[in-house]
């Protein structure tokens, strides 16, 4: 009990000093900002909370190609950040790996790397250009899927098109070791 008081109070200490560093920046017209970072401590923070409940009242079906809208919550870097539809590739019952969808074009640079994939119409989405990058593959719990929000979905041949590209990529390619004993 004491340890856990412990935790809360450096918790909270540190929070404070996140605070006092940023309370007077103008964040107006801006992501990812420390008002988005405290929201979402306050959102992760009930979503555990309410976690025996939600398995319960998340019953809604979903497979491979669903779109669904996901809370990335307030990540780091070029991590996806906020709430964004997303892909699913893989359903594991209460963890699930999406492809996080942008709407943002991509650069001839990042096209030309074959790791972007434009993805034809989407479903029950408004119709627009979107795409996936196949390195932002994310496991993610139900829990950050919005339910109140109407799931999409994608066609086969989008599916094809991202499995054909995680197929040629470098992540799946293995290149043994050079052997040492050869070179003697």
């Amino acid at each position: 009990m004491e340890e856990l008081l412990n935790v809360l109070n450096n918790a909270k200490d540190t929070l404070d000093k996140y605070y006092e560093i940023h309370k007077n920046e103008d964040y107006s017209n801006k992501r990812n900002t420390p008002k988005d970072y405290l929201e979402w401590i306050d959102r992760k923070t009930k979503i555990i909370i309410n976690s025996p409940e939600f398995v319960a009242k998340s019953k809604e079906y979903i497979v491979r190609g669903d779109v669904i809208r996901v809370e990335f919550g307030f990540n780091i870097g070029e991590e996806f950040s906020g709430r964004h539809p997303a892909v699913v590739l893989k359903n594991g019952g209460k963890t699930l790996l999406v492809l996080p969808i942008t709407s943002k074009q991509p650069t001839e640079k990042q096209l030309a790397s074959k790791t972007y994939i434009e993805l034809g119409r989407i479903y029950n989405f408004k119709s627009m250009k979107r795409w996936v990058n196949i390195f932002n593959i994310n496991p993610i719990s139900i829990e950050r899927i919005d339910f109140t929000k109407k799931k999409g979905n994608i066609k086969g041949i989008d599916l094809d098109r991202i499995s054909n590209a995680f197929l040629n990529s470098d992540l799946f390619k293995y290149r043994p070791p050079k052997n040492n004993l050869e070179d003697n």
